[in-house]
């Protein structure tokens, strides 16, 4: 496994290499069922060490420096990510990892970044964390904020009564998701009739979508990594269930998700971190440059790979050293805006989460397009 992930490591320079440089590893999916949000945050990344090395670098210390961001593929294994974050623990000239966006290969690399004591800032995973590192952190809004927010107004909005949920029992991220679909069941009024599970790579949803058919739903929960969840909710359609749907991770904005369902998702349900149809001048900036520049059109994920670049940037000027343990300091009480104005802020222990995170109730109104609830 060692040799197979030397083998994904791709370095990502926005200059030549140089003494001065600040070396960040960052892990992701590039392949399989979440690629969409990893390669996204990848290329997010990519464009925030380029936006600083364009202005100078950044002050640590006495001296400026550049940032040098080295890419890896976990392809959406969880072993792969663990093998991955120890070879980047094991090359002293790397100050800290980023990612994975999803759980799976974050959570596990948790108690790991506290053995190696390297710093971990993760950028897109939302399930829950049964016991923190001080050394593990990630900036983006988690499920506990954002699918609570979404099923609290959808719920209200369009008085559903009964709700089922399609999850995938693989993934950490859905599988929470589906837990706070029961939970939050009593306080908000709605039974949950029907809890179905498949796992990532299946084709076929026909036995799960035939019982909550029979169980009669107002609205159906999807909780599915884009390339899973396209399969999903085409599906659903095809079979006649024309029922609201909802989902997290802004994913029914992922153009992808339009064209592979033929806009099927109009009038469904998403969350995202901020406003893309109203945003700030430098979040404008951000969306035209990216959308430029890659071939995927910016969602929240590129948004949180630029701002986990940037949140290690800061956190290196306050520590004043490029060293893992001051980083590590300064990252534990962390308080900031990011130049996309996501706020940011860390109190570990007891826990790595943005304590700062959001959540934006969105409905579906056209490819990328939504109006706010």
């Amino acid at each position: 496994m060692a040799g197979a992930a030397g083998a994904f490591a791709l370095p990502f320079i926005a200059r030549a290499q140089s003494a001065d440089a600040i070396k960040i590893a960052h892990i992701q999916s590039h392949t399989g069922p979440s690629a969409p949000y990893g390669i996204r945050a990848r290329d997010g990344a990519r464009l925030a060490a380029e936006d600083i090395n364009e202005a100078g670098g950044i002050a640590v210390g006495n001296q400026k420096h550049h940032i040098e961001i080295t890419d890896a593929d976990m392809a959406n294994d969880a072993r792969q990510a663990v093998t991955l974050f120890r070879q980047y623990a094991g090359d002293s000239s790397i100050v800290a990892v980023m990612g994975p966006v999803n759980s799976v290969g974050f959570l596990p690399c948790i108690p790991v970044a506290g053995q190696s004591e390297v710093p971990l800032v993760g950028n897109g995973s939302l399930a829950p964390v049964k016991e923190w590192s001080p050394w593990a952190y990630r900036e983006n809004t988690i499920s506990a904020v954002a699918t609570q927010a979404l099923l609290r107004t959808v719920v209200r909005h369009d008085k559903i009564k009964r709700l089922a949920v399609i999850f995938d029992q693989t993934q950490d991220n859905q599988v929470g998701d589906s837990i706070i679909c029961k939970n939050l069941s009593g306080e908000l009024g709605y039974e949950l009739i029907a809890s179905e599970a498949f796992r990532a790579g299946d084709q076929d949803f026909s036995p799960q979508i035939a019982t909550i058919r029979r169980a009669k739903p107002d609205a159906i929960y999807v909780a599915a990594a884009t390339g899973d969840g396209v399969k999903v909710v085409s599906q659903l359609r095809e079979l006649g269930l024309k029922q609201s749907l909802l989902t997290g991770s802004g994913s029914f904005l992922d153009p992808v998700f339009w064209d592979n369902t033929n806009g099927r998702v109009k009038g469904d349900y998403t969350w995202i971190a901020q406003d893309f149809s109203s945003p700030s001048s430098e979040l404008k900036s951000f969306i035209d440059r990216y959308n430029k520049k890659y071939t995927q059109q910016a969602t929240l994920f590129s948004v949180n790979g630029y701002d986990s670049v940037m949140v290690v940037a800061e956190a290196l000027k306050r520590a004043g050293a490029i060293e893992r343990k001051a980083l590590q300091k300064a990252l534990s009480n962390l308080d900031m805006q990011t130049a996309l104005g996501t706020k940011v802020k860390f109190a570990n222990p007891p826990s790595g989460d943005n304590i700062n995170g959001s959540a934006v109730i969105v409905k579906i109104t056209g490819r990328s397009t939504y109006e706010r609830l």
